[in-house]
């Protein structure tokens, strides 16, 4: 999964202000939340807070058309299909928020268990409950310092969620579920898969009319 700052602050870090040495300690806020259903669908939502001049800035860059992050995403993530768009602002508080469905942002891995790949390089991660984690990772973009929080929200019914990384250290999680996929949907298909083949061995049995 593509790191969503990548997709929604491509622009941004070349449009806002140069940033003085102060600014540099405090870091610009990326909110991403993630709830992920027993598809491995997901809805996504992500918000940003501005100040005054970052925000008379950004409005120059998106006026009034916000397809044109909407076009970014599709872009940055050729391998989902992204629907459901719907982008808000608050004026009075100088934020947007940005949601949309990703389909198939879980998958079923060769070991039958779901997993979500996160393009997090080494983030710190906080278990807030059984199916909450927070992540946290700060890096540079266009010269100002970024601060991004993805909440991600596994379903209810997941179970064995275990953290991991990739060969270039980037956060995956795996989990198991009885909702679908995982190992249900495997022993769901091979069932069937037997019973179908049962069925065909009655209907061809020497002598059936």
């Amino acid at each position: 999964m593509k790191k969503i700052s990548l997709i929604l602050l491509i622009g941004i870090g070349i449009m806002l202000n140069p940033v003085r040495a102060q600014e540099l300690i405090k870091p610009q806020k990326l909110n991403v939340k993630y709830d992920l259903n027993g598809l491995g669908d997901a809805h996504i939502e992500a918000s940003m807070t501005l100040d005054a001049s970052q925000w008379d800035n950004y409005k120059k860059l998106i006026g009034n058309n916000p397809d044109i992050l909407k076009r970014q995403m599709e872009r940055t993530f050729p391998g989902y299909f992204l629907q459901n768009f719907n982008y808000k602002e608050d004026v009075m508080n100088r934020a947007w928020t940005l949601s949309f469905d990703a389909l198939g942002l879980g998958k079923v891995n060769s070991r039958g268990h779901w997993q979500v790949d996160l393009n997090s390089k080494n983030p710190d991660i906080t278990r807030i409950s059984d199916h909450n984690y927070i992540l946290t990772s700060n890096y540079s973009n266009g010269g100002t310092l970024m601060q991004e929080i993805d909440n991600i929200n596994f379903p209810d019914a997941t179970s064995d969620i275990k953290q991991d990384k990739d060969a270039l250290g980037k956060a995956i999680f795996t989990y198991s579920s009885s909702d679908g996929g995982g190992y249900g949907s495997w022993l769901t298909l091979i069932f069937g898969g037997i019973l179908f083949l049962a069925g065909l061995g009655l209907l061809l049995r020497p002598g059936k009319v």
